[in-house]
């Protein structure tokens, strides 16, 4: 959901190419977007407040940083809020920014400010009072960091106000924090934060917004072009996720009634959130699809987060039909996708090959079964004790979770090193089968052990796989706290939670065994370079991180069709940010 919405929120402000526009001023049906920055002042505050999180080299960081802001904020009034607007018509975008003027006593407003920007490449040209050309205007000039135009709004408002188009700034424009959304946005007191609304939510704007989205869906399925190397069967999968995609994010653009991020910096608590809030048009397909989440708790909600878990997910995610339909017409490309990568394969026996087309139908027949089941509940668990190799225990709802035994018995046909053993303990419904695997995966020996056993457990509602050296006592404990859902937990659709720092560990140590390895590819001088430089992070990030405080958790609820969510992130990120931003102002600031 946080990934659509960012997704929609992106194409709305013009990412997406240039085809949502076909005149100047956006028409009424258009969704109305703006962003914020709470203020100039919290910005600093905020920066300040992680730098410091980074200890004496950080507070060095930090006052270099701070005489570099005054510079860029010269001219501007901090206390008050930067706003900027998107503004969406049939044949593209338009960005109009709004910057808070500092009023100094005898001067001309603005006079501060645009000697700023001329200071960075920006210059600035007076066509009559109050309004000024910025670089070449409506044209392209070399050198000129800008090129556009800027209105002055005079006291009491005291905003500049520049743009690209000319057309973008009228005369008549007011106080921007007069708007409503632009006030209902401010209200949230976010750091930064980014909101569309939908004003107009009769049946005809729904419609015509919808139009205007399909020239972007139109300019995209132009441009994706089938490799010379690429089996059509394996491109017509691509041209159906990108149909998918872009189907819902114009229901999102279309549909939505409010969808809103915002950014949080909360020192007191020593945290970070990224806040999400959604809510559908009344009547939409896309408000009849939220209203299916948060009905009921999903089927592993009882299972508790272990002590020791590094990450630790459940998803209780119902489709609708649109969903429903797409994912139903993707899965035979899905299957002859892979058939035909199987059957052109010169890897394979042709025992093989039958062995693999076999196991790959169970799973597609499942997936069908589940799609027409109505949805996705499902649950991860990775868990790491000091010092041990990692458990993983997985699990999804399913029509009938037996039916994962057809997929394990053409394992060792596969290769002679799968070996299969059914129904060795029972537990309840659940029959619990081990599998043992061919023991040349080096990234499986990294996270579970050498020789790692595998469980699979099977039953009439679900199936489970667990791994790892203690996952055994860990599955059996799911399988039976899985009888009993959490009804408290009825309306959140998903929880998500992990570590970064055993995951960052996990990857450096793959990096330098993958590195350790001779190679025939010569890196050019900027590759190796940006190699150097991406070791030079993690190393850094582990020595910050090696404290804790490392966790990333977000939670998505919803309520009679309203869904709102925040992810958290923890003192030990921001530190590493901090760390970063004091660095790079040590080194570039001084």
């Amino acid at each position: 959901m946080i990934r659509l919405a960012a997704l929609a929120l992106c194409f709305s402000l013009g990412l997406a190419q240039q085809s949502l526009f076909a005149q100047a001023v956006a028409p009424p049906h258009a969704p109305e977007i703006h962003a914020v920055l709470l203020s100039g002042d919290e910005l600093s505050a905020d920066l300040k407040f992680m730098c410091e999180l980074a200890g004496p080299q950080g507070v060095r960081g930090w006052k270099l940083l701070e005489s570099f802001l005054a510079e860029i904020f010269s001219g501007t009034d901090t206390s008050k809020p930067a706003i900027f607007d998107v503004l969406l018509a049939p044949t593209g975008a338009d960005v109009r920014a709004y910057f808070p003027l500092q009023v100094v006593p005898g001067k001309p407003l603005g006079e501060k400010f645009l000697r700023n920007i001329d200071g960075i490449g920006i210059k600035s040209k007076k066509l009559v009072a109050n309004f000024y050309q910025l670089g070449g205007g409506d044209k392209e000039i070399p050198g000129s960091a800008f090129n556009g135009f800027q209105r002055i709004l005079v006291a009491p408002v005291n905003y500049s106000v520049i743009a690209k188009k000319r057309a973008t700034l009228p005369p008549n424009l007011g106080d921007p924090m007069a708007a409503k959304v632009i006030a209902a946005l401010l209200a949230k007191k976010f750091d930064v934060g980014i909101m569309l609304e939908n004003l107009k939510k009769d049946a005809a704007s729904i419609k015509a917004r919808a139009a205007d989205f399909q020239k972007v869906k139109d300019e995209l399925n132009a441009g994706i072009k089938q490799a010379a190397d690429e089996l059509p069967e394996a491109f017509a999968v691509q041209k159906a996720i990108l149909d998918h995609n872009l189907g819902e994010l114009s229901r999102f653009i279309s549909e939505s009634s409010e969808l809103t991020l915002g950014w949080t910096t909360d020192a007191p608590k020593k945290e970070a959130r990224l806040d999400l809030e959604f809510e559908a048009v009344p009547g939409t397909d896309l408000e009849v699809s939220a209203k299916l989440l948060g009905q009921a708790p999903g089927m592993f909600s009882g299972v508790p987060r272990g002590k020791d878990a590094i990450l630790s997910g459940r998803i209780h995610f119902p489709l609708d039909g649109f969903r429903k339909s797409n994912f139903l017409g993707a899965i035979p490309l899905l299957r002859a996708s892979e058939e035909a990568k199987i059957t052109i394969s010169k890897d394979y026996t042709d025992e093989q090959k039958a062995a693999r087309k076999q196991a790959w139908k169970v799973w597609f027949d499942m997936l069908t079964d589940g799609v027409n089941e109505g949805g996705v509940d499902g649950l991860i668990e990775v868990s790491q004790p000091n010092g041990e190799k990692s458990n993983l225990v997985f699990a999804l709802k399913a029509k009938d979770g037996n039916a994962v035994k057809g997929a394990l018995e053409p394992l060792p046909k596969m290769n002679g090193g799968y070996k299969v053993q059914f129904d060795v303990e029972k537990l309840g419904d659940y029959a619990i089968h081990t599998l043992a695997i061919p023991d040349t995966n080096e990234d499986m020996e990294l996270l579970f052990g050498k020789g790692v056993p595998v469980y699979v457990a099977t039953g009439p509602k679900a199936w489970w796989v667990a791994i790892g050296p203690k996952s055994l006592d860990q599955l059996k404990k799911a399988i039976t706290d899985s009888t009993q859902p959490n009804a408290v937990l009825a309306s959140n659709f998903l929880t998500l939670f992990y570590h970064v720092g055993p995951w960052l560990e996990l990857v450096d140590t793959r990096r330098v065994r993958l590195d350790a390895k001779p190679s025939d590819v010569k890196l050019s001088d900027a590759n190796l370079k940006d190699k150097k430089d991406r070791a030079a992070h993690r190393r850094l990030a582990l020595e910050v991180l090696k404290e804790g405080k490392d966790t990333i958790e977000t939670k998505l609820d919803a309520k009679n069709g309203r869904v709102t969510g925040s992810t958290r992130f923890d003192e030990g990120l921001l530190k590493f940010l901090g760390t970063e931003i004091s660095d790079f102002s040590n080194k570039t600031l001084k």
